[in-house]
């Protein structure tokens, strides 16, 4: 039952971080915006370092200094890119929680419905059906 329950929010974990996934603004999004080939450069290097400035510890920071300084489009794109990365990053460590919470509720001990059917196994329970109405 524990690996089971396990398992499942594993798959709840990876279901979700897949559909996070999908609300990442794409190169061809950027591109049918109008958006220039340095905005778009911009993008990636400020959401890689969102993300890092979120937690993500496999990310790292991403910033052509000199360019931001002097290439209004890039900073404007590394500016929207680190406010994504930053939202991603948070959705996915709160996903990372609930999955966390799951495990450690796990180890506490059983769960309160397992518990009440081991308690109550072997008993005729049959005349409690009559409080259902």
């Amino acid at each position: 039952m524990k690996n089971s329950r396990s398992f499942a929010m594993a798959i709840c974990l990876c279901l979700l971080t897949l559909m996070l996934g999908g609300c990442v603004t794409s190169d061809s999004t950027l591109q049918e915006q109008g958006r220039s080939e340095s905005y778009i450069t911009g993008f990636h290097d400020g959401r890689h370092s969102g993300m890092k400035e979120a937690g993500n510890y496999l990310e790292h920071i991403v910033k052509d200094t000199q360019r931001f300084k002097d290439d209004a489009d890039y900073q404007a794109g590394w500016l929207a890119g680190e406010a994504e990365g930053k939202r991603i990053q948070e959705q996915a460590n709160a996903a990372s929680g609930s999955y966390n919470a799951g495990k450690a509720a796990d180890k506490a001990g059983p769960h309160p419905h397992d518990a009440m059917k081991k308690a109550t196994k072997g008993v005729n329970t049959g005349d409690l059906k009559v409080l259902e109405k």
